[in-house]
């Protein structure tokens, strides 16, 4: 009867469980962030369209603006160098999907930006507040007669930046958004979670979004993003042992 030979692994073929599960954390992450730059939703990018279509028999140069900012803001969205970037460009795009907003409800939709000079240069994930304002801007507009508000707020707070976005629309129940944050119920604050799972790999667990809401009493979502504390990037694929 023939034996079968057995293998024993050494150290050097040992795979490294510890780095896969990490490394399958970091592709899930990744896969997230590829999941937010690709959610740019076709109602904002009709209605955006729409909008400067309606302007260029009655004020082209406004509509060439406009579709400068068009073409600013989806570039940005869609780019795919780097997983971080500062506070001051994530603002710009804020500032120019507000401006297309603005477009279509005019006056009805009032941005206010307080923003501490300090806290500008801040790194910070990709893609974390500009969806924070367009879930804002959504749930408190869309689908609304009412005036939407929208308040962005930014400062130190002893070793935080700390950066809020508030808004005066419908709100929602506190117990069904807990449910949403933890993955346990489907909602259209899709981009809420994503930028908690991703705050959380950056910076840890415990610094995840803040909700405060009620319904009819609009909603507050805050991160803390640390001064002193340099964000998990993606760590390097792993290489091959000696032979």
């Amino acid at each position: 009867m023939l034996r079968r030979k057995s293998r024993r692994r050494t150290p050097e073929s040992e795979p490294d469980y510890q780095q896969l599960v990490q490394l399958t954390r970091e592709q899930l992450i990744e896969a997230q962030l590829r999941s937010l730059r690709s959610q740019i939703s076709p109602h904002f990018i009709y209605n955006s369209l729409n909008a400067i279509a309606g302007l260029i028999p009655t004020d082209p140069a406004r509509a060439r603006e406009l579709l400068i900012d068009f073409a600013d803001f989806t570039r940005y969205s869609l780019g795919t160098e780097g997983d971080f970037t500062t506070l001051e460009d994530e603002l710009t795009a804020v500032e120019r999907y507000v401006v297309l907003e603005k477009a279509r409800f005019g006056s009805r939709l009032q941005v206010s930006l307080d923003i501490a000079p300090e806290v500008l240069g801040v790194e910070i994930p990709f893609l974390s507040v500009q969806p924070l304002v367009e879930n804002a801007v959504r749930h408190g507009m869309y689908n609304s007669d009412r005036d939407g508000q929208v308040f962005v707020r930014a400062k130190d707070v002893d070793t935080f930046s700390q950066i809020s976005i508030e808004d005066g629309g419908v709100g929602a129940d506190p117990e069904y958004m807990a449910k949403v944050m933890s993955g346990q119920a489907e909602s259209s604050h899709v981009g809420l979670r994503n930028v908690d799972l991703r705050l959380r790999q950056a910076y840890g667990a415990d610094h995840g979004l803040q909700i405060e809401t009620q319904l009819d009493a609009g909603m507050k979502v805050s991160m803390r993003i640390p001064k002193f504390k340099a964000p998990s990037h993606f760590i390097p694929p792993m290489t091959a042992g000696p032979a």
